[in-house]
């Protein structure tokens, strides 16, 4: 490791109060905020605390330095310092394993090898010592004295081993004779000697998603079993019995976490779809009727809060329109109330060990004009210290308000919209965003690059959680099964029209964007509906739906498609008709406005056939087509230039057709 000590006392204890976190917003005119502080890398990225609480880490950045550790001894008895982990690799990602040890991955941006280098895994001791890789990054011939050093780059870690074990549990993918994934084998880690073993009785199960206990233990299986998901129970014995059977996607419960050494929390949902957990019975076999908590018209993540030693649940980290945190401790209560009192109007997150009687915590702060900042509070002596900035280049009082709004599209159903609206009365030029998936969540309440960006060129940033979208509970999933083109792409239409109709969009000056399943929607929106945009712009798009079972080289597997993508999009055969009436590609004559078309040369998951054929097309027609390739990107950006350089175009091609 390379390392440096440096004297951050002055920058961690000076720092009186959190101006920069509570300026009141207020607009001003001034020159535009560049790109590059919306999208280069957050200066830092996270901090939490070491089991023991002494200790406090923290992903950073030093000028003219690769982005590493922050090291804080919060006794105050050895100096903070700097640990640079690698001289071209930057940290991105880690967890303390006990007060000495942790482990962490790393990426190198500047990496341009065809497949592109893992992230690998990593243990090192707190002070930058003792360093030693555990997983590979890149694949490597077969090699004895190999393996005896380190696991292949395939390998991924999963969760912590057991308390004082020093070992952590990864997974190695295993694969058919087809080359696609089949199942997960797990084996211990130790981070100090690398020595590795396979966990013991789970050579019969063959899983891929595995919940633990706090004692390391794999307690919950689910297995894919051609069109059904198989969920799996170990007792303390680590005898495993089968829970349910079910048919993808029609599971009456889904295992959520383990509370204690036995417990198990399932998610069900209530009538609308909408999140319940309850509490698993073992002797009936079914979840009980109480509700732990409940996030009427939300289904999103959850993260739970434990104990060490006892691995008792004493909180949720549960995601509504932002994340919120139920804390079933009143003295924990007591301090998420004093914290929000203190951070009015945000979302605060607080990370502390142990949380029954922590002597300090981490409070991530932010909301949806911050980027955020990490505070340190020590409770006995009622003590706040500013620990750091996500993006301090950012001025909160030149950022757009973002708020959730849900209208009804045309059939009834209700939609959630994102509205990010730029200081100033009246309505705005229009940027319809589409997210990609497209069964994912889109938005949550925060500071987004994208949509700051454009509403900081004056654009008022509609994005719609249109029908099929996770997170607003299943019906609202469902009803997007098969509906590519068609009501998901009226739910698009009908969120531009909510947002003219309250006087914050023109409709006549509007542009679709999207990426991946969202360029899609871009381009099925210019030719669905041709007099409604002024122009679209188009990233890794599929272009096709059918192509999404053609292109035997991507990245979906056999499995996906039959079992999922038939349920989603539809069936390549029986449904033939249907997903041709939805292809831009065949309906590319009618699109009359501009087009940005871009695709990455890498790209596995669309290929870039989606995006030349598309463009052919358009050419064919004698239609206004932009086409820009980014040669070593995949399906997205690794390299901050490429990021930048398209953000730079899309600002271009959105002045051209949509400002006077």
């Amino acid at each position: 490791m390379n390392r440096a000590g440096v004297c951050w006392r002055r920058f961690l204890w000076g720092v009186a109060l959190f101006v920069s976190i509570l300026r009141p917003a207020v607009a001003q005119p001034q020159a535009p905020i560049p790109a590059l502080a919306f999208f280069s890398p957050a200066k830092m990225q996270g901090a939490r605390l070491s089991p023991g609480g002494r200790w406090l880490a923290a992903i950073t950045s030093v000028p003219g330095r690769r982005v590493g550790f922050l090291m804080i001894d919060l006794d105050g008895k050895e100096p903070s310092r700097f640990v640079e982990t690698s001289d071209k690799d930057d940290v991105v990602w880690f967890r303390w394993v006990d007060d000495e040890g942790l482990v962490f991955s790393v990426n190198d941006p500047q990496d341009r090898s065809v497949w592109g280098l893992g992230r690998g895994l990593m243990s090192m001791r707190r002070d930058g010592t003792e360093s030693r890789m555990l997983i590979a990054r890149e694949y490597e011939p077969e090699d004895p004295l190999r393996k005896r050093r380190y696991l292949d780059w395939a390998h991924r870690f999963l969760s912590l081993g057991a308390p004082g074990s020093r070992e952590v549990v990864v997974g190695e993918p295993r694969y058919d004779v087809r080359h696609e994934f089949s199942h997960t084998i797990l084996k211990a880690v130790n981070i100090t000697s690398g020595a590795t073993r396979t966990m013991p009785d789970l050579a019969a199960l063959r899983e891929s998603e595995w919940l633990y206990d706090v004692q390391g233990r794999p307690r919950v299986a689910r297995q894919s079993v051609e069109g059904d998901v198989v969920t799996w129970w170990a007792d303390d014995k680590g005898v495993w019995k089968e829970l349910v059977k079910a048919p993808r996607f029609q599971a009456p419960y889904e295992p959520a976490y383990v509370d204690g050494n036995d417990g198990l929390v399932v998610r069900t949902a209530a009538a609308d779809g909408s999140l319940v957990l309850r509490r698993f019975d073992f002797s009936t076999g079914k979840p009980v009727s109480e509700a732990i908590v409940s996030t009427p018209g939300f289904s999103g993540g959850l993260s739970p809060v434990r104990l060490p030693g006892s691995g008792t649940v004493v909180g949720l980290n549960l995601t509504v329109d932002a994340t919120t945190t139920v804390w079933f401790s009143p003295e924990m209560r007591q301090l998420q109330d004093k914290v929000n009192a203190k951070f009015p109007g945000r979302v605060n997150v607080l990370h502390c060990q142990p949380c029954d009687n922590p002597r300090a915590v981490v409070v991530h702060t932010f909301s949806d004009v911050d980027p955020g900042s990490w505070v340190l509070y020590q409770p006995k002596d009622d003590k706040w210290q500013l620990i750091g900035q996500a993006r301090p280049d950012i001025d909160p009082r030149r950022m757009a308000r973002m708020s959730l709004h849900r209208t009804a599209a045309r059939d009834g159903r209700e939609i959630p919209v994102w509205i990010t609206r730029p200081p100033g009365d009246g309505p705005r030029p229009a940027v319809v965003l589409v997210h990609g998936g497209p069964n994912v969540r889109g938005s949550y309440w925060g500071w987004d690059a994208s949509a700051q960006f454009l509403a900081s060129r004056g654009y008022v940033v509609i994005e719609p959680e249109f029908r099929g979208s996770v997170g607003y509970g299943f019906e609202h999933f469902k009803a997007g099964w098969k509906q590519w083109g068609r009501a998901m792409q009226d739910d698009v239409t009908d969120a531009l029209r909510f947002a003219a109709a309250k006087g914050w969009a023109d409709a006549a000056r509007a542009c679709i964007v999207g990426s991946s399943y969202g360029g899609y929607a871009a381009l099925w929106g210019l030719a669905k509906d041709p007099d409604l945009y002024r122009c679209g712009i188009a990233h890794v798009a599929v272009t096709d739906p059918r192509h999404m079972f053609d292109f035997h080289w991507n990245d979906i597997s056999s499995d996906a498609k039959q079992y999922s993508l038939s349920v989603l999009l539809g069936d390549p055969k029986a449904d033939a008709e249907m997903l041709a009436a939805v292809s831009p590609l065949e309906h590319a004559q009618r699109i009359k406005a501009p087009v940005l078309l871009v695709h990455g040369g890498r790209d596995r998951r669309v290929p870039i056939d989606n995006g030349e054929r598309m463009r052919d097309a358009l050419r064919r027609h004698d239609k206004v087509v932009d086409w820009v390739v980014y040669p070593e990107e995949g399906h997205g950006f690794q390299f901050l230039e490429n990021e930048l350089d398209y953000w730079r175009r899309v600002e271009g091609f959105l002045a051209r057709h949509l400002k006077p």
